[in-house]
């Protein structure tokens, strides 16, 4: 090759052209058409000119003819029809040079320029052909429709990626844009998004329509969202999130309203296996917003002895094992109570009505009658269907008032408090810690009061349905009936003082207990002193209390043979899933109403206890709200784990879950 001479070669996969000034060794100096000097390598030249340019030429003057060159090609590009060439050559072979697709392009002895308008049409057309090793490969039919699809998914995509980011931009402005085509489709993806986060399958492309958009903010999804009037600010996404279902099917709805017409118009049977307790003075206690009652109680004195009744709504009477209202309570596995509402294991029609122990109603029931002593020692204790009517309703503040007035409610409380002694001797542990409840109201109002112990009354309530799920856990049991049992092992350290009314103490210890597992075998529940343990008392709320139920009165009524052992393992490994999801939802959508109560707080100061210390950070307990959060320190710093410090709230994020205090100093 001789200085002169006009060249082709690729630079970073662009077709250039160039002109050789002279040798260097085994490459060659060239100035490009973009007014660069570089060295070349011989074996990346594609073509090589006829004609040569005078280097005697200014600078300006070569630029100038390889520019019209360029134009040429350009020119002679556009007349060339690749598919054509394509179609008539792709059953002619597959890999061809580039002079022999000049000649089938151009005719016989193609010219520089119209080889090099081969290869620049030829290069760019990215279907039909492909340029590799010096020469050109044809793509059969099926590859050149598999690249044609995938272009139109790309074209698609990139339309899809400028019309959603430049929606979702105007409706972040505040600028008013019509609705794109594609509107519930970028939806849905915001939707997936604020609900999954990084965990979406949908993460990459909505952060590719983001960064189109120019959105950046950490929850720019779910503001969106909020924007557009798709959601509420205080959106519960966890729903969604642990898949937790809030309607019921259509199936389980038209259950429901057959049990519960079925209910109104039918009479109750009491039937040989079912005793009639309808005259009995029965009384429940509860909360005052409780609708779904599934326990009430009642108490006759016979000079020294006493009888006491402990009756839970018969809700497996109702319920048919693999109905559609079942299998939704099955897959719910509790009534889950949240600060703004209750999501119901069974539908209200029915948990708040038909099956709830609404007073001044016969219902059916499971009834539990324990024969007390002078010493309040359990004498003798039966199990029974009934049919019970409950005669008045408590709520807690009411039955604490009347306490001291009504013999009934006083000698229960000295009951429930030998009851609770005697399970303290035997091992259980009570930790009083304080309770925090929050509310939010219809309008948004959060409110947030702590309970420092339980009252008379519930002590009364916990004792009695304590002492009925021993009962029946140690009647099944004995029966050989297979039963979920609640078991849970010995601390893994006591901690000395706990119990009492300090703070401190209690909370460490409450670090030290084991969980509390579901099993077919019997074993001791720790925290409660008693062994076995099982529950039965909420078959409203709770789905392995309606199981329990079912196997007690596959016993009491002989109607269907119990669950069996397999069948009840299966059940715990899938109540053991939901009530995980369950726990994790409860928590963090407490937390975010908590935050968003303190949101309003930011900048006050709090009383906090230190709970531990750790290397280079301690743990911490607001103590007004029981809120645990934690500080950094450093093994210098005089923060003794059950000492108090004053502490500042610095910055809340609800949606985030974040809080920062600072010590004050």
């Amino acid at each position: 090759m001789q200085p002169g001479t006009i060249v082709t070669y690729f630079d970073k996969d662009k077709i250039t052209c160039g002109v050789c000034l002279e040798p260097k060794g085994d490459k060659w100096h060239l100035l490009s058409e973009h007014n660069r000097t570089l060295n070349l390598s011989s074996s990346r030249i594609i073509h090589r000119y006829e004609k040569k340019l005078n280097l005697q030429s200014s600078k300006g003057e070569l630029l100038k003819q390889l520019k019209e060159r360029i134009l040429q090609e350009e020119h002679l590009k556009k007349s060339l029809d690749t598919e054509e060439l394509w179609q008539l050559l792709y059953d002619e072979g597959e890999r061809f040079d580039l002079q022999s697709l000049a000649e089938f392009a151009f005719g016989s002895h193609p010219t520089s320029e119209q080889v090099v308008a081969t290869l620049r049409a030829l290069f760019e057309d990215k279907i039909h052909f492909k340029f590799k090793d010096g020469a050109f490969t044809i793509h059969p039919p099926h590859q050149v429709q598999q690249i044609l699809m995938k272009l139109h998914r790309d074209a698609e995509r990139e339309k899809e990626l400028e019309e959603g980011s430049t929606w979702l931009r105007k409706k972040w402005d505040g600028i008013p844009v019509e609705d794109p085509p594609r509107k519930d489709h970028y939806l849905a993806l915001l939707r997936e998004l604020a609900i999954f986060g990084l965990d979406s399958p949908e993460c990459a492309q909505g952060k590719q329509l983001f960064k189109r958009a120019q959105l950046d903010h950490p929850d720019t999804a779910f503001k969106l969202l909020v924007k557009m009037g798709e959601i509420q600010e205080d959106e519960n996404l966890l729903i969604h999130r642990y898949g937790i279902p809030t309607q019921w099917t259509p199936q389980a709805v038209r259950e429901s309203e057959k049990l519960y017409q079925d209910f109104n118009v039918q009479s109750l049977s009491i039937g040989k296996k079912r005793t009639d307790l309808t005259a009995l003075p029965l009384f429940s206690i509860d909360s005052e917003t409780t609708r779904d009652i599934d326990d009430a109680l009642s108490i006759e004195m016979t000079g020294t002895s006493c009888q006491v009744g402990i009756h839970i709504a018969d809700v497996a009477a109702h319920i048919a094992p693999g109905s559609h209202l079942d299998k939704e309570a099955a897959e719910r596995t509790v009534s889950l109570y949240l600060p703004e509402g209750i999501i119901s294991m069974l539908p209200p029609l029915l948990s708040e009505d038909a099956l709830s122990l609404v007073d001044g109603q016969s219902r059916l029931a499971i009834s539990i009658i324990i024969h007390f002593d002078h010493s309040y020692a359990v004498t003798e204790y039966a199990i029974f269907p009934s049919v019970i009517k409950v005669r008045h309703r408590y709520t807690y503040t009411q039955s604490d008032e009347q306490i001291e007035h009504d013999t009934n409610l006083s000698y229960l409380l000295q009951l429930t408090q030998h009851l609770r002694a005697q399970r303290l001797k035997a091992g259980a542990l009570l930790l009083p810690i304080p309770e925090l409840t929050i509310k939010v109201s219809d309008t948004g109002a959060i409110r947030v009061s702590r309970r420092e112990r339980e009252t008379p009354s519930e002590v009364i309530v916990s004792e009695l349905m304590i002492l009925t799920n021993w009962l029946c856990a140690t009647f099944l049991h004995e029966q050989g009936i297979p039963l979920v049992y609640r078991n849970q092992q010995e601390p893994r350290e006591t901690v000395e003082g706990a119990g009492k009314d300090d703070l401190f103490l209690n909370y460490r210890q409450r670090r030290m207990l084991n969980r509390m597992t579901l099993s077919t075998t019997p074993g001791s529940h720790s925290s409660l002193g008693l062994k076995p343990y099982s529950t039965f008392t909420s078959p409203i709320r709770r789905y392995l209390d309606l199981i329990a139920q079912r196997q007690l009165r596959s016993v009491l009524l002989e109607e269907r043979k119990p669950y069996s052992e397999e069948e009840l393992k299966q059940m715990i490994v899938d109540a053991e899933i939901n009530q995980t999801k369950i726990n994790l939802l409860q928590e963090q959508r407490r937390n975010y109403w908590l935050f968003k109560y303190l949101e309003g707080k930011v900048g006050e100061s709090f009383t906090a206890l230190v709970l531990r210390k750790l290397l280079h950070r301690s743990e911490l307990l607001i103590i007004d709200y029981l809120l645990e959060t934690s500080i950094p320190s450093s093994p210098a710093d005089s923060l003794s784990p059950g000492t108090t410090i004053t502490v500042k709230l610095e910055h809340v994020d609800p949606r985030r879950g974040l809080i920062r205090v600072v010590p004050v100093r």
